[in-house]
């Protein structure tokens, strides 16, 4: 069950920071205490269902892309990511962005 809870930690921590949001801005979002969420982050504490459903909100994405085993692994979430960092960049930075991490996503494949 350790692993369990830490895949769950390991992938709130991806999506946050795929969001560029602190731990305590997620904190407050769920209505939970931060030091709470970092031990849920860490796979040092056992969230509630309640809490899980809370952080999916917060992160704007659904409760199974936080289970192992469920959706993928924040896809929606890191799309989202990806068009906040875009928002405010002319076409052609949009372009040239695109481009380095088609490249960069080439390469990881490799």
């Amino acid at each position: 069950m350790d692993k369990l809870y830490a895949d769950i930690g390991g992938r709130m921590r991806a999506l946050r920071k795929a969001l560029r949001r602190t731990q305590a801005e997620v904190a407050e979002a769920a209505g939970i205490d931060a030091s709470f969420y970092g031990q849920v982050e860490r796979g040092k504490n056992v969230p509630s269902l309640k809490t899980v459903l809370a952080v999916a909100a917060a992160l704007g994405v659904e409760p199974g892309e936080l289970l192992p085993g469920g959706a993928p692994a924040g896809k929606g979430a890191y799309s989202k990511a990806i068009e906040k960092l875009l928002v405010d960049l002319g076409p052609g930075e949009r372009r040239l962005v695109l481009g380095m991490v088609s490249d960069m996503a080439d390469r990881l494949r490799r």
